[in-house]
């Protein structure tokens, strides 16, 4: 009787249970489709605010980076030119050392083209030879040039250039030799006038600016603006080489001016008689 009992107020609870259940889902549905509205209206609304207040402050945050990122992009801009302008300076650099080297190698042209075109018939050449030093004594008027025994120049041969009469050789080593211009006080220079043939010697005066006459034969002086060229009666230097110009006549001697410059000797040549 008890046990029947028992099952009767089991069967009665299981059939109250589906009657309360079914109330409460539908609130837990109903909290569900309304919370699930509310968040996506929350969200919206966090976005909105996230537009209108944080995108200012995001902005005044990333001015700075931003600004840092324009400088460094210009500082690497400078320093690209920089490096632009380092190559152009050696570029420029090179173009120079080009064009001197061609405008060198042009006067070089132009004073070998002198040279061979004012040698005259009656010389040999031995060397053409650069001037590499020049004495600066007030009492010495000598030059070095490049060439010495190892081309056959020896003491005692004449030197020209494209406009006249240089000097002479006193000394001579393997590979250089010692010249002493026509201009200096101990040199002497036989030389006759164009005009007339007369003949005299010249020295150089004290201070190498001119050529004075020390000897005249038969005292016969030359007239003023007379071209001088060697005489030839000196074994050293050879006939009918261009010497100087009379500027002066004295009573008792003459003055004339070398056309050769001799603040500007390059490039010389070492001849001799035929």
């Amino acid at each position: 009787m008890m046990f029947k009992r028992f099952n009767t107020s089991s069967s009665a609870k299981k059939k109250s249970i589906p009657s309360f259940l079914l109330p409460l889902l539908f609130l837990l549905t109903f909290f569900l489709i309304i919370f699930n509205k509310t968040d996506y209206f929350l969200i919206d609304k966090i976005k909105g605010y996230g537009v209108d207040y944080l995108l200012p402050v995001t902005k005044v945050i990333s001015s700075p980076v931003t600004t840092i990122s324009n400088i460094s992009l210009r500082i690497q801009n400078i320093q690209y030119l920089e490096n632009e302008n380092l190559q152009l300076k050696e570029e420029i650099i090179r173009l120079k050392k080009w064009q001197t080297l061609a405008i060198k190698n042009s006067r070089e042209n132009r004073v070998f083209k002198k040279l061979l075109n004012s040698t005259s018939h009656q010389v040999d050449i031995i060397k053409t030879a650069s001037v590499i030093n020049q004495t600066p004594g007030l009492y010495t008027k000598q030059v070095i040039i490049n060439a010495g025994l190892n081309y056959n120049i020896v003491k005692d041969l004449a030197v020209i250039n494209e406009k006249g009469l240089v000097g002479k050789t006193i000394l001579s080593t393997n590979s250089n030799s010692k010249v002493l211009l026509i201009n200096d006080s101990s040199s002497s220079i036989p030389v006759k006038t164009l005009s007339d043939n007369s003949y005299s010697i010249l020295t150089g005066s004290a201070d190498g600016k001119f050529l004075i006459s020390s000897y005249t034969q038969n005292n016969q002086l030359p007239r003023l603006g007379d071209l001088l060229v060697t005489s030839g009666n000196a074994k050293i230097f050879p006939r009918d080489i261009l010497v100087a110009k009379v500027i002066k006549v004295n009573a008792d001697h003459f003055i004339a001016l070398p056309y050769v410059d001799f603040n500007n000797l390059n490039y010389l040549q070492v001849v001799k008689s035929k």
